[in-house]
């Protein structure tokens, strides 16, 4: 355990960008040993404080303090020269290389003949897992791991840079409950071995479990700090937003479940799932929940033609239909919302026209010409009946926030006048007011008529909202429970792996 007490501050820092101040006088601490959390809004300004913290963006004003000495941090060199490593949200990994190679790719121990001395490599890397108390083999192929692993390999390579701090962005975003509580366990280790940790995150119950120190952003402001135990979600929620937000819909569709609209039979898939029989009805919202390889997120996956299931049948209102690929699911009304919306779901380097109208680019191209004009108004429309936070509907898509780029995605299939939309982990990454939105978004939808499969771990969001409820285990389903029947720990028992 390292005895010395490291102290990083960033004190009094701002930024502008053209017409927006991010970040307005903004100060903020880490102290060696200790967890301090770093929550918002989308666009509250977390991403651009750290952002500074790592070098990628220099602040107007301000500075930056380690043990109370002034250090410069221009490039994430220099941030890696300071001993301070991040973990992104966005796993930047080599599938086709170990666990070993991974964690030291670029930094890889050479022998005094120049060649990379891969005996070495194994045994330090096998040193920072043991530091951790995780067992994983490091001659393993990343590509044959979970996700859960593939978290633990980001972290490895941070520590492999020796670092005093680490900055954790949405760690347990694709993690399940299991994978999760293994993570707080792997960060309570690091906190004992003395390593600071800021941890940015949307999911307020692990801000408050997890968290020493609580720092609140709000529009590019300091709004509110607090201790352990000294603040509940409730507390949390005001202090980021003004207000109390709820993700419950209050009036649940009454459901017809006696014509279904859409029906998966038999359908099988590898050894991910086998047999699943769902009926999805007019005006439903179904939801579907189950540790991360119990098929939740591949049967989505099947539905809308991105992998091939290996037997079944889709029914599509008692008629049979064939998706070998997307676009057989899109020509039957069929749309799908990924929950890796920036790689998936959107053109990053696009404008928000570009994305919203992707779906109906074919509608829009007359003998070659295509019409600027329709494609404005309808981006507009959705602007604005979504509520999309830019500044104009030429913006990059990749610079808005997490919850605003789902609404992009969310637009561009309600102009294709989709009746079913498969939705994979909707709110994974936002924050709590853009998750209410996103919900509410869902239930119109249902409401004017279309029928709605969410896949999420996020079982309180799913029981608020949903009309039934289907639970899955190794491939299989464990449970089917109605509105009526909703209970959060049934619920949980039942996706939990015997």
């Amino acid at each position: 355990m390292n005895t010395q007490n490291d102290q990083l501050i960033m004190e009094g820092i701002s930024k502008s960008f053209p017409g927006v101040k991010a970040l307005d006088d903004v100060s903020f601490e880490i102290i060696s040993g200790e967890v301090h959390s770093l929550i918002g809004q989308n666009g509250a300004g977390k991403s651009t404080l750290m952002g500074i913290l790592n070098g990628i963006t220099k602040p107007d004003e301000g500075r930056i303090l380690l043990n109370n000495e002034v250090v410069k941090i221009d490039d994430p060199k220099d941030a890696f020269n300071l001993n301070l490593s991040i973990v992104h949200q966005e796993f930047a990994l080599c599938n086709n290389l170990t666990v070993a190679e991974n964690i030291y790719l670029g930094d890889e121990p050479h022998n005094k003949s120049g060649f990379v001395n891969y005996k070495k490599m194994h045994l330090d890397a096998k040193n920072l897992l043991d530091s951790i108390n995780v067992n994983l083999s490091t001659n393993e192929i990343v590509a044959n791991l979970n996700t859960s692993q593939w978290q633990v390999i980001e972290i490895c390579k941070a520590l492999a840079k020796k670092p005093k701090f680490i900055v954790m962005d949405e760690p347990t975003a694709s993690l399940d409950e299991k994978q999760i509580d293994n993570l707080f366990e792997i960060i309570n280790t690091l906190k004992n071995n003395g390593i600071g940790i800021i941890y940015i995150s949307h999911k307020l119950k692990e801000i408050i479990q997890i968290s020493d120190r609580i720092t609140v952003l709000k529009d590019g402001k300091l709004n509110d700090s607090f201790i352990k135990n000294a603040v509940n979600e409730e507390g949390l929620i005001k202090s980021m937003i003004g207000e109390n937000i709820s993700i419950k819909n209050a009036h649940i569709n009454k459901v017809n479940f006696e014509k279904p609209v859409l029906q998966l039979n038999n359908f099988s898939y590898s050894n991910i799932f086998k047999n699943i029989n769902i009926n999805l009805f007019k005006g439903e919202i179904l939801g579907l929940s189950g540790l991360l390889g119990s098929g939740a997120n591949e049967i989505l996956r099947c539905a809308f033609g991105i992998i091939k299931q290996d037997n079944g049948q889709i029914l599509l209102n008692n008629k049979n239909i064939i998706i070998n690929k997307p676009r057989d699911a899109v020509e039957n009304g069929i749309g799908y919302i990924p929950s890796d919306r920036k790689n998936e779901g959107l053109i990053q380097n696009n404008s928000i026209k570009d994305n919203s109208v992707l779906t109906i680019f074919d509608k829009l191209t007359n003998i070659g010409f295509f019409n600027f004009h329709e494609a404005s108004k309808t981006t507009k429309n959705y602007i604005k009946k979504l509520d999309i936070k830019a500044s104009n509907i030429d913006s990059f898509v990749m610079n808005l926030s997490g919850g605003n780029q789902q609404k992009v995605v969310i637009a561009k299939w309600l102009a294709k006048n989709c009746k079913i939309l498969l939705f994979d982990e909707p709110t994974r990454g936002i924050d709590v007011a853009a998750k209410a939105q996103i919900w509410s978004l869902i239930s119109e939808f249902t409401k004017e008529g279309g029928s709605v499969i969410v896949a999420s771990n996020e079982i309180p969001e799913l029981i608020n909202n949903c009309n039934r409820i289907i639970t899955m285990q190794k491939g299989q389903i464990s449970n089917t429970f109605d509105y009526e029947n909703f209970n959060e720990q049934t619920i949980s028992l039942n996706i939990s792996s015997k």
